[in-house]
C-alpha cells in the first residue's frame, strides 16, 4: 500500500472535521495510507507570519517540510493555504543559497538540499495528477449524473507561478475534469477565476469581503449550479458562512450548498452523507442531495432500455444535430437535446411528446457517426416505449390496424394498373400472415395490441 504524509492545517480539523472525514475515507479507498507525524505546526500562514517575519515563515515552513519527508516521500494537503506555503518554501530554498544555509542553521543544521523536500501535493492536484479522472471513473459507484456544479479554484491553489504550476494559472481545467470524471454537468461563470474575498475580512472588514462574496453568489446562481465546489477550506467557509451570515444579495431562496472537493469525491465513491457528515454545512445540503437521488433513479430506469455510456457519448458529440434531415424541418427540435433531456430524468416527458416520432429511421446519423453509433436507436427504443405507454399517434395506430387486418397498406386500382397495361396483382398471403399474426398476438396482452 501507498503511503503519504497528510498535513491537515490549522483550520480543517477544528472548522471542517467533515472535510478531513471525507479525505480520510477516499484516501483509503484509492488504496493509499495516511501517515501523520507528531510535531507539525501551522504551515505557517502567508498574510499573517510572512509580512511580519520573513525568517520565522520560511524556517517554520522548512521544518514541517523536514519533519514530514522523514515519514514519507509524498506530503499531502487539503489546504490551499499550506499548499502555497509549502511550494514557496520548497522553491525559494532550491535557488537561495543564503537562506537555505541560514535556515539549515536554524534547525540545527538539518540539510536541507532540495533533494530532501517531499514531493507536496495539494489533495486536488493528487486526485487529477497522481490517481487521474480514469482511475476515479472506474471506480464511482454513484456518480453525480445530472448534477451542475460550479468550481471555484481559489488564490493559492494554482498560484504563484513557477512555484506552483500544476494547471494554468489563469485558465485552469483539471478540476473540471475530475468532476466530469465523477459524471457532473460543469457550469462555468464569468467571477470563476476571481478571489472569493476571505482575506479581505482581516484587513477591511466584512463589508468588502462581502461584496467579493455577493458577486460569485449572484455569478453561480447565474449559472443554475446546483452546488459549488471548492478546494480551499478559507474559500469553503466564506461561501458557506457568508451565505449563513445573509451576504447582500443573497436571499434565503437563492442560498445554494458549497461542497469541499473530497466530499463529492468520497460521495461519488459510495459514502454517504450522513457518514461524512455533511449536516455540519451551515447552507444546508439536503436539497442537492435529493435532487441527486432522484437522478440516480432516473438512471437507473433509463438502464433499463438504453446503453448510459452511449447516451452519455451522443450527448457531449451533438454531430446530429447538423446530419439530421428532421432537425432542419422541424422547428425546435434538435436530436442532442432529446438526449440531454433523457439523461436529466425527462423519459416520461419526452415518451409522451411528439419527438420519438420525428426520427425519419432514415440512417444518415449512423453512417456518418464517428462513433458507429447514430441516434436512431435512441428514437427506435423511444418509439417502443411510446407505444406501449399509449402514446400512438393516431395516423400510425391507424396504418397498424390496417396492416393486422389486410396484410397489407393500401387497396390496388385496377382500373389504374389496366389503363397502363399492367398486369393482375398476384393473389395476396392476408390469410396466412393473419394465422401467423394471431399466434404473435395471442403470446401478448390486449392491451399491448391495441397500443
Amino acid at each position: 500500500m501507498r503511503q503519504a504524509t497528510i498535513f491537515w492545517g490549522c483550520t480543517i480539523p477544528v472548522r471542517l472535521p467533515f472535510v478531513e472525514k471525507a479525505t480520510r475515507v477516499l484516501v483509503s479507498d484509492l488504496g493509499w495510507r495516511l501517515i501523520e507525524p507528531v510535531g507539525f505546526t501551522c504551515c505557517p500562514e502567508t498574510q499573517l507570519v510572512k509580512t511580519a517575519d520573513e525568517l520565522a515563515f520560511y524556517a517554520t515552513a522548512a521544518r514541517n517540510l523536514v519533519l514530514a519527508k522523514e515519514h514519507a516521500a509524498t506530503l499531502v494537503t487539503p489546504c490551499s493555504g499550506c499548499y502555497s506555503t509549502f511550494r514557496q518554501t520548497a522553491s525559494r530554498l532550491r535557488v537561495d543559497r543564503a537562506l537555505r544555509q541560514t535556515v539549515s542553521h536554524l534547525l540545527r543544521n538539518t540539510d536541507l538540499s532540495p533533494v530532501t523536500m517531499p514531493q507536496i501535493w495539494h489533495l486536488a492536484e493528487w486526485l487529477c495528477d497522481e490517481i487521474g479522472p480514469d482511475v476515479l471513473r472506474r471506480q464511482v459507484v454513484r456518480p453525480l449524473a445530472g448534477m451542475r456544479l460550479a468550481v471555484h479554484y481559489g488564490c493559492h491553489l494554482l498560484r504563484p507561478t513557477p512555484a506552483v504550476g500544476w494547471d494554468s494559472a489563469l485558465e485552469p481545467s483539471k478540476l473540471e475534469r475530475l468532476l466530469q470524471a465523477l459524471g457532473a454537468t460543469v457550469v462555468d461563470y464569468p467571477s470563476k477565476m476571481d478571489c472569493c474575498g476571505s482575506g479581505l475580512e482581516r484587513a477591511e472588514g466584512r463589508g468588502a469581503s462581502r461584496q467579493l462574496l455577493d458577486r460569485k453568489l449572484a455569478d453561480v446562481l447565474e449559472a443554475q449550479a446546483d452546488a459549488l465546489v471548492v478546494a480551499c477550506p478559507a474559500c469553503f467557509l466564506q461561501f458557506d458562512l457568508g451565505q449563513a451570515a445573509g451576504a447582500p444579495g443573497a436571499s434565503a431562496q437563492a442560498t445554494f450548498p458549497v461542497f469541499y472537493l473530497a466530499e463529492l469525491v468520497a460521495l461519488a465513491l459510495g459514502h454517504s452523507a450522513v457518514e461524512l457528515g455533511a449536516e455540519l454545512h451551515r447552507i444546508p445540503v439536503a436539497g442537492f442531495l435529493d435532487k441527486w437521488e432522484q437522478n440516480l433513479e432516473h438512471r437507473a430506469e433509463l438502464a433499463r432500455y438504453f446503453d448510459l455510456h452511449q447516451l452519455e457519448i451522443c450527448a457531449s458529440c451533438g454531430a446530429c444535430d447538423a446530419d439530421c434531415p428532421a432537425a432542419v424541418a422541424v422547428s425546435d427540435f434538435a436530436p442532442s437535446q432529446i438526449v440531454h433531456g433523457l439523461l436529466a430524468g425527462e423519459l416520461k416527458k419526452i415518451i409522451a411528446g411528439p419527438e420519438p416520432w420525428h426520427c425519419l429511421e432514415c440512417m444518415t446519423c449512423f453512417e456518418r457517426c464517428h462513433s458507429r453509433l447514430g441516434m436512431a436507436w435512441i428514437f427506435e427504443t423511444l418509439k417502443k416505449l411510446a407505444r406501449e405507454q399509449g402514446h400512438f399517434p393516431s395516423s400510425l395506430r391507424a396504418g397498424y390496424q390496417s396492416f393486422l387486418s389486410t396484410g397489407v397498406l393500401g387497396t390496388p386500382r385496377t382500373s389504374l394498373r389496366e389503363k397502363l397495361g399492367l398486369p393482375s396483382l398476384a393473389p395476396q398471403g392476408s390469410a396466412e400472415l393473419r394465422t401467423v399474426l394471431d399466434k404473435v398476438l395471442s403470446s401478448q396482452t390486449c392491451d399491448e395490441v391495441q397500443q
